[in-house]
Formats: C-alpha cells, structure tokens, sequence
C-alpha cells in the first residue's frame, strides 16, 4: 500500500515579536485540534530574537508536524506567508497568527464544510475578540452567505484573517506590493477572480486585540493601504 505523503491542511503562521507566552497559547490550540492531518509550517520572522528561535525548534522536535522555516533577516509578513505558501503540501491552507488561539473543533469544522460544498473557496468563521489579557472584549460576526461577504469586502474588510481556510490551489499568494492588509488584498483577488467567499456562524478563534499592533498603531497607513486594495483590484 503506497503511503500517503500529503496532509489534508497546510497551516501558515508567522512570527515575529509575540511574548512566548502567546506563542505557546498559539501553537498549543493548533497540536490539540481534534482534526489530526496537517502539517504545520512556522516562520520565524525574526532571527535575532535566539530565544525564540531556540523555542521553536523545541517545538519542531516534539511534533513532527510541524516545519519551521527560519528567514534571514526580517521580511514582514506579506513575504513570510508567501514563503509559507510555496512550500505547503495540503490540500487546504489555513491561516493562524502567533498571538491567536483556535478552537479545538476550527479546523474539523471548516474541512467538512468544505467538502461538502465544493463551490466555495474559502471559508471564515465567527470569532472571540480577547485583550492581552486572554479576557473576553467582545465577538466578530461573519455572514453564510457569499454575497453579503463580497458586498461587505467592496466597502473594507469584514473577515479576521486568522480564521480562515482556502483551497490550495491555482497559485493564490499575497500581494507583496502591499506591506500591511495583505489579507484584504488577497479576499479582493480572490472576489475578481470569481472565487465564493464565506462565513460559517460559529466561533471557532479567539482573536487578541493587541494595544500595540499594526491595526492601531499604523491605523492611517492601513487605511491608506486598503484604499489602494480597493483602487487594484475593484476597479
């Protein structure tokens, strides 16, 4: 019998500068999914940080499922999912950041549901807002249904990127023009491409609002940026 090679989902997460605390929060709800076949590749993003390069090679060496990909220098988030990308073997792609926490059941979930409805693409789920803290702030709502998803993307961004999983297939990478909201490039690319967007009303990831993260601290810059996401691809 010819052994299978290829997991059924490829996870892409990139770090940088997260506490390890949250790191380990991260990579721990990725191990303890009840869905089993993945593989799991890690970018460290940040190799001066030695400690954190030493962590996740421990890491590596208790799960064999996980790859980590070691860059030389910093080269921001676009280009390290990217690089992700390239090398990702399932037959799904699913995003996680390095500050997040997925449900046990996320990516059970999102695998039936794709399987069962072959004409979407990509599939988000609902999300827990949490503060640095790990405490409850508030909930994110995403919509089952494809053309309220596009019609809310024509106007800014509705979908938390670590919450979603896509088909891996006819080469869909992120956008390296854009620097941040690379994820609303890539949902604007994929919508001109004709590819059904979608949202499954469960809440499968806690998502952390970080005083200090790009969102806020280069709020106007991301506004610019996703205006320019705008002028590309919905013109």
């Amino acid at each position: 019998m010819k052994q299978k090679t290829k997991p059924l989902i490829s996870v892409v997460m990139s770090t940088y500068n997260e506490p390890l605390k949250w790191i380990i929060e991260s990579i721990d709800s990725i191990l303890d999914q009840t869905f089993r076949d993945f593989e799991f590749i890690i970018i460290n993003d940040n190799p001066k940080r030695k400690e954190l390069g030493k962590f996740l090679k421990k890491y590596q060496k208790k799960d064999k499922r996980i790859k980590l990909i070691t860059n030389s220098k910093n080269i921001g988030l676009t280009k390290s999912l990217n690089k992700g990308l390239m090398v990702a073997k399932g037959k799904y792609i699913a995003r996680m950041d390095a500050d997040d926490i997925s449900l046990p059941k996320r990516f059970q979930i999102q695998y039936n549901y794709l399987e069962k409805h072959k004409n979407i693409f990509l599939a988000s789920t609902c999300a827990i807002n949490i503060d640095e803290e790990g405490k409850i702030i508030g909930r994110h709502i995403i919509y089952p249904f494809p053309k309220i998803i596009s019609w809310r993307l024509k106007t800014k961004n509705c979908i938390h990127h670590p919450t979603i999983l896509f088909r891996n297939e006819c080469n869909n990478f992120y956008d390296e023009q854009f620097k941040y909201s690379q994820d609303y490039a890539f949902y604007l690319d994929l919508m001109r491409k004709d590819k059904k967007l979608i949202g499954i009303p469960k809440f499968l990831l806690k998502y952390r609002k970080r005083k200090n993260s790009i969102t806020v601290s280069k709020k106007n810059e991301q506004k610019l940026i996703a205006n320019l996401c705008k002028i590309k691809y919905l013109s």
